[in-house]
């Protein structure tokens, strides 16, 4: 009788051919199917989350970061203009700068709110020496800062802007200045954090929003202040005694003068 042949190392040959030709025929189907759009590609190109929640900067962003120096005192400080959001409105009415609550050195909208949008290059601002209300390249275009400091994001941005919105915003503004006054030294400010208990915005968006301000920083070639650092708790939140508002935001006036001592001593000069 015929001894048969065993089946089982042929048939075992034969899934096997099978399950890597069905692996190698999926893979070339997703690879296929895949479409990398500009902002997806542009995302990686300029990654600095390894997840949407790690606010960490790589080493090149935090090389715009400004650092310490010796104190740049006050003359300094009187040739520095502030454009942003209420928080910066409040430098006046907290009477910290030269001039008190006359200062001339604050660039901000009438009622105090500017908001981080679209319209950001046609919002107007308050333009010191007479009153008149214009854009803040307008504005700047007029009274030729030696130093700008910016800081936005607290009106709209952190809410409702995710990192591509967010950037091109606030790019578009940058632009707009630097092309309305060439010579004027530029530098964005950390948004400030909020205390603990906060309701409308939370200190992760805020962390994260600091980042991508700080990415600005790099592509624009400018520097950046991460003053926030001297206003968080243990906690990562804004300290308890330098909030004046029951919404957790808005800042005492020794908070602005620690704000301006951080200025002073990490100067761009």
């Amino acid at each position: 009788m015929k001894r048969s042949r065993n089946p089982f190392p042929i048939r075992a040959a034969i899934i096997s051919i099978w399950f890597i030709t069905a692996v190698a025929a999926a893979t070339i189907l997703f690879v296929g199917n895949t479409t990398v759009s500009p902002s997806t590609s542009a995302m990686a190109e300029n990654t600095v989350f390894a997840t949407e929640d790690d606010a960490s900067p790589t080493a090149s962003v935090a090389s715009v970061v400004l650092p310490y120096s010796a104190d740049a005192g006050s003359a300094y400080q009187d040739s520095l203009y502030f454009l942003g959001d209420s928080l910066t409105a409040h430098l006046i009415s907290r009477g910290v700068l030269s001039g008190g609550t006359q200062t001339k050195q604050v660039l901000a909208p009438k009622l105090g709110m500017l908001n981080l949008n679209s319209e950001i290059t046609s919002a107007k601002v308050v333009l010191p020496r007479d009153g008149r209300e214009v854009t803040a390249a307008e504005a700047v275009a007029i009274e030729k800062p030696p130093v700008l400091i910016v800081t936005l994001g607290t009106d709209w941005g952190v809410s409702y802007l995710e990192r591509e919105d967010f950037k091109y915003c606030y790019s578009k503004l940058i632009r707009a200045l630097k092309e309305a006054s060439p010579d004027t030294k530029i530098v964005l400010q950390s948004i400030f954090p909020v205390t603990e208990d906060c309701k409308v915005l939370s200190n992760k968006k805020i962390d994260r929003a600091n980042v991508w301000v700080r990415e600005l920083a790099r592509e624009h070639g400018l520097n950046y202040l991460d003053t926030q650092s001297i206003l968080k708790d243990s906690e990562g939140n804004l300290r308890r005694e330098l909030c004046n508002s029951a919404d957790g935001i808005h800042l005492t006036t020794e908070a602005y003068i620690e704000i301006l001592g951080y200025i002073r001593t990490h100067s761009c000069a």
